[in-house]
């Protein structure tokens, strides 16, 4: 029962979120939403940041648990920027209130897990330390991310399957030299 409540109020305000921004959201719009009462939102949850956490990394872990089953980074990535393309309404409702560091850490976090994916799978076939595995994804997180907050601000004028057949080529292609240069700085001192 747990469970089905986070989600009816994760529900609630993905649907508030398609008419306003975050920042005009309150617990009471939610609560409303889903016939609860404030103490059950408080029962699960500190605020509505909080709420949205859980529903980012619930999506996140949902997406990651069903590609990496099937060894699919790039369908995986391709459904996470679907995930934002369909939702794009709420995404930037969020990116426009007063705090969009909610966004940028949900988009660090599943493009990171993406990224160890992509590098770990390249390096398995020869013996890299952690700290260049680390590196190296960081790298990519940090490229994703920048390109997809761009992407945002510009209106999501691309089509998903566009962004993740670039990052692809673009992965594909670069991966093992990032490998080799971030072990090599690994014996920086």
């Amino acid at each position: 029962m747990s469970k089905l409540t986070q989600k009816a109020m994760a529900q609630a305000v993905s649907d508030l979120l398609r008419t306003r921004t975050l920042d005009k959201i309150t617990i009471k719009d939610i609560t409303d939403a889903c016939e609860l009462t404030r103490n059950t939102f408080y029962y699960h949850f500190h605020d509505v940041y909080d709420l949205l956490h859980w529903l980012f990394e619930e999506k996140t872990r949902e997406i990651m648990d069903r590609y990496e089953a099937q060894d699919d980074w790039e369908g995986g990535l391709e459904e996470t920027l679907y995930y934002l393309y369909d939702n794009r309404t709420m995404f930037l409702h969020i990116y426009e209130s007063i705090s969009d560091d909610l966004l940028f850490r949900f988009i660090n976090d599943v493009m990171y897990q993406h990224a160890v994916v992509i590098v770990t799978k390249y390096a398995k076939d020869k013996k890299y330390s952690e700290y260049a595995i680390n590196t190296a994804a960081a790298f990519y997180m940090d490229a994703a991310v920048g390109d997809v907050f761009q992407w945002l601000a510009g209106g999501m004028d691309r089509t998903p399957e566009h962004l993740a057949q670039v990052y692809n080529v673009l992965f594909h292609g670069t991966v093992q030299a990032l490998l080799d240069s971030a072990e090599e700085a690994a014996k920086i001192d």
